[in-house]
């Protein structure tokens, strides 16, 4: 994706999590995730994590589609999501 879409990175920008049952090592647990919010330059997910059939936690976060500014190259900036790309997730 770096190569095919030239894109410097998708760096975290905002996180949160809420811890409803605890779980230890060697538990198994069932991950959904999905995008939940589209913005020009930056997508929100969501991630579930079941113990059992129980949600153990829920935890949200932001990232950013970010380019190499091409005049100062140590600089980096958001750009629109390609909507083909988008367009994979729907």
């Amino acid at each position: 994706m770096l190569r095919r879409y030239k894109i410097a990175g998708i760096p975290l920008v905002h996180a949160s999590c809420n811890f409803f049952v605890p779980s230890s090592f060697g538990d198994v647990v069932h991950v959904d995730s999905c995008v939940t919010e589209w913005g020009r330059s930056s997508f929100t997910l969501q991630h579930r994590l079941y113990r059992r059939e129980v949600l153990a936690v829920e935890g949200i976060e932001k990232r950013v589609w970010t380019v190499r500014i091409l005049d100062d190259p140590v600089q980096f900036g958001g750009e629109p999501i390609p909507e083909e790309l988008k367009a994979k997730f729907a």
